[in-house]
C-alpha cells in the first residue's frame, strides 16, 4: 500500500489574486507538493481584506484541486491610525482560530510559513508551542536588515524593526528547520546566534513554472501587436535603491550601444519598478535616463502590472536586463521567470551574487560583474560590448541554453525538495 499522504498547512497571509513577490512561494509550492506525498493547504485571508488591486488573472494560474482556508483580518482603516498596516498582523487573530480549528480536526502534520511577511511565522511557532506541530521556517528575505544595511532610527521603520528584534528569537527557535533563498540571506540570524546548532538548514531557490509562461502566451496571441524594427532591451520589476548604480551603468551602456550602432533603432524599458499599483517615479529614472543621454530611447511604466502581463512583456523583449544590487548577497529570483521566456538575458550583478553560478548552469544568460573595489559604474564599456554582441547575435552570442540546467530550478523540483525537508522534519518528530 502506499504511504498515507500527509498535510501540511502553509502560512501565507497575502496569496492568489495578490501580485507580490511573496505570493510566489508557497503558490508554486501549492501547485506540485501534492505529488510529493504532501498534501497542501494554504492558510491565508479574504481578498475583500487586502489593501490595494487585485490581479484576477492569477486565479487561472492556480490548481483545480487546491485546498485553501480564508479568514478575515482586522480592517485596514482602523489600525492604519495605530499605525499597524501588515495584513499578516491584521489577520493574526483569525489565522490562529483557523489553524487550531483544523489541528483539532486532525489535519494537520506539519506548518510552513515563509518571511516576508514576518509576522505569518508567528502563526506556526504558536502552533509548534501549543500542539508540538513539526514547523518549517523559510527566509525570502531577512525580517531584520543585516547589520550592515543603512536603518532608520526614528518612525515607523524603527519601531517596526524593533518589533521584529523582539519576536523573531522567538519564533526561530520553535522552528525544526530552516530554509531560504540563498545561504546569505541567514546570515543576519548566524550573527545574531540564532540558528541552533543542528537544525537543518536548506537553500531551496525560489523557482520558476513553465506553465505560467505558457498561460500568458496563450492570452496574448490574439490580441498580439505587430512588431516593429526596434530592438527592444526590457527590465520588469522592482528598482531599490540600492540598485541604481546598475540601472545608471545600464543607461549608460544603451546609450553607447545606439552611438556604435547609429543606423539601428533601439528601445529601453523598465516596468513594474516602483511595485506599487499606483507608483510613480520616485527614484527620478526619467531624469536619469537623460543625464545618461537615453532620454528618447527610454520607456518607463513604474506602475506594477498584473503578473502575466509582466511574463508577456518578457516575451515580446527582444533582450532581457537583469540588475544587481551594492548589496553581494542580493539574488534575482527573476532570473528564472526571464530565462523562460527564451529570449537573451544580460546581467550586471556583484560577483558574490549567487545570479553568476545560476547563469552558468542556465546558459542563454549573460553577466557583467562588480564589487567594491570596482563598482558598477566602471563597467559601462564591458556591458555596452555584451549588449552590442547579443544584438547583433541573439543568443547564439551567449552561452548555450541548457534546459537541463533549469530542471533543479522548476517549481516541481523546488516541491519536491520542499516535500523531501518536510519528510525530515516530520520522521524527526513522530520516532
Amino acid at each position: 500500500m502506499p504511504p498515507p499522504v500527509k498535510r501540511v498547512v502553509l502560512i501565507a497571509p497575502e496569496f492568489v489574486p495578490r501580485n507580490l513577490a511573496g505570493v510566489l512561494r508557497p503558490r508554486l509550492m501549492a501547485s506540485y507538493l501534492a505529488e510529493f506525498g504532501w498534501e497542501p493547504v494554504v492558510l491565508t485571508v479574504r481578498p475583500e481584506c487586502y489593501e490595494g488591486p487585485l490581479d484576477e488573472g492569477l486565479w487561472g494560474v492556480l490548481p483545480s484541486h487546491l485546498r485553501v482556508e480564508r479568514v478575515g483580518a482586522w480592517p485596514a482603516a482602523v489600525c492604519r491610525r495605530m499605525g499597524i498596516g501588515d495584513i499578516a498582523f491584521r489577520a493574526q487573530r483569525a489565522m490562529r482560530q483557523r489553524a487550531q480549528q483544523m489541528v483539532q480536526a486532525g489535519e494537520v502534520d506539519l506548518v510552513f510559513a515563509s518571511v516576508q511577511p514576518g509576522y505569518g511565522g508567528l502563526v506556526g511557532a504558536w502552533m509548534k508551542r501549543r500542539w508540538g506541530i513539526p514547523f518549517v521556517l523559510d527566509y525570502q528575505d531577512p525580517w531584520v536588515p543585516s547589520p550592515n544595511a543603512p536603518r532608520p532610527w526614528l518612525g515607523r521603520g524603527a519601531w517596526a524593526e524593533r518589533i521584529a528584534l523582539w519576536l523573531e528569537p522567538g519564533m526561530v527557535q520553535c522552528a525544526d528547520a530552516l530554509s531560504a533563498v540563498s545561504d546569505m540571506t541567514l546570515d543576519g540570524l548566524r550573527s545574531r546566534r540564532l540558528v541552533r546548532a543542528g537544525v537543518p538548514v536548506e537553500v531551496i531557490p525560489i523557482g520558476a513554472d513553465a506553465a505560467d509562461h505558457a498561460l500568458a502566451a496563450r492570452q496574448v496571441e490574439a490580441g498580439r501587436q505587430p512588431t516593429t524594427n526596434e530592438w527592444v532591451i526590457s527590465y520588469v520589476g522592482t528598482l531599490t535603491q540600492r540598485m541604481l548604480p546598475a540601472a545608471r551603468t545600464a543607461l549608460m551602456a544603451v546609450g553607447e550601444l545606439a552611438r556604435r550602432q547609429p543606423a539601428r533603432r533601439f528601445k529601453m524599458q523598465f516596468i513594474g519598478t516602483s511595485a506599487q499599483p499606483d507608483g510613480r517615479d520616485p527614484h527620478g529614472l526619467k531624469q536619469m535616463a537623460a543625464e545618461c543621454g537615453v532620454g528618447e530611447l527610454f520607456d518607463l511604466e513604474p506602475r506594477r502590472i498584473s503578473y502575466l502581463d509582466s511574463l508577456r512583456a518578457m516575451q515580446d523583449a527582444d533582450t532581457l536586463l537583469l540588475l544587481g544590487s551594492i548589496d553581494p548577497h542580493y539574488t534575482a529570483s527573476k532570473i528564472f521567470p526571464c530565462w523562460l521566456a527564451g529570449r537573451p538575458v544580460c546581467g550586471l550583478f556583484h560577483e558574490a551574487s549567487t545570479v553568476n553560478s545560476l547563469a552558468r548552469e542556465l546558459g542563454g544568460v549573460g553577466v557583467v560583474t562588480y564589487n567594491e573595489a570596482h563598482g558598477p559604474e566602471e563597467r559601462v564599456a564591458e556591458l555596452a560590448a555584451l549588449l552590442t554582441e547579443v544584438t547583433s547575435r541573439g543568443l547564439k552570442a551567449l552561452p548555450e541554453r541548457r534546459e537541463s540546467g533549469f530542471e533543479p530550478y522548476s517549481a516541481r523540483s523546488v516541491a519536491r525538495r520542499f516535500a523531501t525537508l518536510f519528510d525530515r522534519v516530520w520522521a524527526g518528530a513522530n520516532r
